[in-house]
Order: structure tokens, then sequence, then C-alpha cells
């Protein structure tokens, strides 16, 4: 069991190691509370990947990955929330013996990327990631043409690094066409001011436009003259054997 505290942040990560076959699996059970939003959070990894959260509006756990529909909690929210009441206790104690210690902010890195091979007309998912922040507080926004996009957005619980960072990403479900141009707007405390990132669906010159129609017809004029060519040599060989012979 790890224990980190700051002024306005308590984490508890509890760690446990099991054997599956032949290999050894890491899961890791996180909790975390602090005054600002979201004010308490719980999740479980297993070699690093998020494989269910709990939330707490719907009171039950929500699995990230479909193969752990079927794991629940122990005690579930009931007892997850429990533990997290401990941990506001002695978060307000701590944060009391602290005396206004003042906690690292560290700003996130961010980047913007489609999640498959861009086509035009064809959906696709983009993905904004910040990645390698703290604390966990964050605003991410999704634009589109500098209009703000709500619809097809989805955002993911904060993500738990090795070195206590943090990552979190922004989902949209949208279809790329030409002259759209994509922002994510990015707040966070370790920012000296708010950070937005660029991406314009770029598709590769042989996928799209006129030159990939001149090329076809090019290539299918060119088979069309050879054929042609090869005809007329043909029947001029055959003139002029038939020449030879005196028809």
């Amino acid at each position: 069991m790890r224990t980190r505290t700051y002024f306005s942040v308590l984490v508890l990560v509890l760690i446990q190691a099991a054997w599956a076959v032949k290999y050894l699996h890491r899961e890791t059970q996180v909790y975390f509370v602090q005054e600002r939003s979201p004010n308490k959070h719980f999740d479980v990894l297993v070699d690093g990947d998020e494989v269910l959260y709990m939330d707490f509006n719907l009171k039950k756990e929500v699995a990230r990955i479909p193969e752990f529909q079927h794991i629940v909690m122990r005690g579930g929210e009931a007892g997850i929330s429990a533990n997290i009441a401990i941990m506001k206790n002695n978060f307000n104690v701590w944060k009391n013996l602290s005396h206004g210690t003042p906690e690292p902010k560290v700003a996130p890195q961010i980047a913007m990327y489609p999640e498959e091979p861009v086509e035009w007309g064809q959906p696709n998912t983009l993905i904004c990631l910040a990645d390698r922040f703290y604390p966990p507080h964050i605003s991410m926004t999704l634009l589109r043409n500098s209009e703000p996009v709500t619809d097809g957005v989805n955002i993911t619980e904060f993500y738990m690094k090795q070195d206590y960072s943090y990552q979190r990403f922004t989902y949209l479900s949208f279809i790329p066409n030409p002259g759209d141009m994509y922002s994510c707007h990015v707040e966070h405390e370790g920012l000296q001011n708010p950070t937005t990132v660029f991406w314009e669906p770029e598709v590769p010159e042989e996928q799209t436009g006129p030159w990939t129609v001149i090329c076809v017809l090019g290539i299918i004029l060119g088979i069309i003259s050879a054929v042609v060519g090869v005809i007329l040599l043909i029947k001029e060989r055959q003139r002029l054997q038939a020449q030879q012979h005196g028809i």
C-alpha cells in the first residue's frame, strides 16, 4: 500500500499481484479525494490498463473493457464510499497539519490524432490526449471550425500513471470533410495560459482528387492503345505476307 498527500489531493493506491495461467498480472486499486471536481474517484487497473471505475452517480461499477463486465467490487458502491469517507477525514487532518504546503503543478502534454487513417466521408474517431499532468483537475473542450462540439463527444475518467501524474482522453466521433478544422482547448492550473491544439484532416493524394481519376484514365488509354497497336501490327504483317504470295 502506498499513500501520497499534498495540500489539496489525497491518493491511496492498493497493489495486488495475482497468477493467471503462467503470467503474473498486477492489479491496482486507485482512490483519490480532493476539494475540487471530481472530489472523489475510484478505479481498478490491471497491468496499467483501466478495467472498471466506480460511477458514484449511478452507484455501480462501470466496465471500461467488455471482458470485465462480470466484475464487481466487494462491498459495492457502499464499501467504496465508506473508504472514501475515511480518506476525506484523513485528508482534512493532513491538510491542517500541512499548514498550507503548496502542491506541485505539472502542465499537461497535449496531442490530437485520429484513431484510424483518414478517408473523406468515412466515420472516424478524433482523440485529444492530455498526458502527465497534476493535480487531477482539467478542462478539455473540442471545437470544430472554432465552434464547441458536444454531440459525439466522450471523455474518460482520470488515469493515474506510475509517477502519480494523470492522463485523460476526449473522443469525438466524426466524419472527415475537406476544409474542416478541429481543435482541443485545454485549461489546467499547471499552464500559464489555456492552450489550444489544432488538427486538420488530411488525406493522401492518391486517395482523393482529380489526379487519381486522370491516372486511372491514362492507364486505361495506355492499355487500349497497346492492344490496338498489336492488332494493327498483326494486320500489317498479314497484308505483307499476302503480297509476297501474290494474293
